[in-house]
């Protein structure tokens, strides 16, 4: 099944798949490289798949990329979609009668789906998704529990939407007044390209004018926020937690750590990485690393940390410098206050 090398003799039967702390007999584990040899040495999995240059006490599959044959394995054990998505439109879903599902797969308990939208071959939608007027969803694409999407917006082909996601939803955007907050009509639309994943509880916002885009192959995790007229570019990774502000351009490869913050109208270039935490208020160049609150280069970022560890103890020392420095201070007014063995000074010409 995997293409790799078989090491030893015996051939255990496998019925499971796990971590190596976590493995039981009948369970195929992995191992990546050298820094994990003694938790192989107490595994209990049947066998492991191991990298070139290892051995192991176990039955062994040895592959160029022990992690990438783990996660080929690991789909002998994915729930048939037939199961989690029934074949049909479920007696209480409420379908449009302009709407164009006959390509669908499956349409599950409580569904919505409004007029004009259209579904592609292969798709499926869980319980209570709500589709507003004029969407299009593309070909093979899995839409989970109480996923909505908004009017007029667009998802490719092959898109997974995890429970919650919401697209389309208002961006926010409100001008002040003398009256308070006037809100400003959002009327674009979101637009998901091919092949993109979007964890549970994330929300896409609509762009005030024009669209909001995720570009093909991009992956966003749980709780990510992306703001009105956000153009996000292929191929890129958002950690949980990661708010995009309104206008901002993240370019092809980013990868974004959790719990970042991106300003509005900020552009991070092709390539670059922001570690979790992060705070973004200025660009951030191609090929870039920056981590910090605001975010700077990696490795200056560091080193001002490494130097911060270090200020207690700077402080100890510049405050026992300065008790140094004012009592010799006070030694020196005294003696000059009394500068003679007696308290008086001794004249010019006096008798020794």
């Amino acid at each position: 099944m995997l293409q790799g090398e078989l090491i030893g003799g015996a051939d255990p039967e496998i019925s499971g798949a796990a971590g190596l702390s976590d493995a039981r007999a009948g369970d195929l584990s992995f191992i990546t490289d050298n820094s994990h040899l003694e938790a192989l040495k107490l595994t209990q999995a049947s066998a492991v798949i191991i990298p070139p240059g290892i051995d192991s006490h176990l039955p062994a599959i040895r592959l160029s990329k022990p992690y990438i044959g783990f996660a080929d394995f690991l789909k002998n054990f994915e729930v048939s979609l037939d199961r989690v998505f029934p074949r049909g439109i479920h007696e209480t879903a409420v379908v449009h009668e302009t709407a164009d599902v006959s390509e669908a797969v499956s349409i599950g308990p409580y569904c919505v789906i409004g007029a004009g939208c259209s579904m592609g071959q292969g798709t499926r939608l869980a319980d209570h998704v709500s589709l507003g007027p004029d969407v299009t969803i593309g070909q093979d694409c899995r839409l989970y529990s109480r996923v909505a999407i908004r009017e007029n917006c667009q998802v490719g082909s092959r898109v997974v939407l995890h429970a919650g996601v919401c697209l389309g939803t208002d961006g926010f955007g409100f001008l002040p007044g003398p009256e308070g907050l006037k809100k400003i009509p959002q009327v674009g639309i979101v637009l998901i390209e091919d092949d993109v994943e979007i964890g549970s509880g994330s929300c896409v916002d609509r762009a005030t004018t024009g669209i909001t885009r995720v570009g093909q192959g991009t992956k966003l995790d749980n709780l990510v926020q992306v703001g009105h007229n956000v153009k996000v570019g292929s191929h890129c990774v958002i950690s949980a937690h990661t708010g995009i502000g309104g206008s901002s351009i993240i370019g092809n490869g980013v990868a974004i750590g959790g719990s970042v913050g991106i300003a509005d109208h900020v552009n991070i270039g092709d390539g670059a990485q922001i570690a979790g935490k992060s705070g973004m208020f200025k660009d951030v160049p191609a090929g870039a690393t920056v981590f910090g609150v605001p975010a700077i280069d990696v490795k200056e970022s560091f080193r001002l940390f490494s130097a911060m560890r270090k200020l207690p103890e700077l402080i100890r020392k510049v405050r026992r410098l300065e008790g140094s420095a004012g009592a010799s201070s006070q030694t020196s007014s005294e003696s000059k206050n009394n500068p003679g063995p007696a308290g008086n000074s001794a004249r010019k010409g006096d008798n020794p």
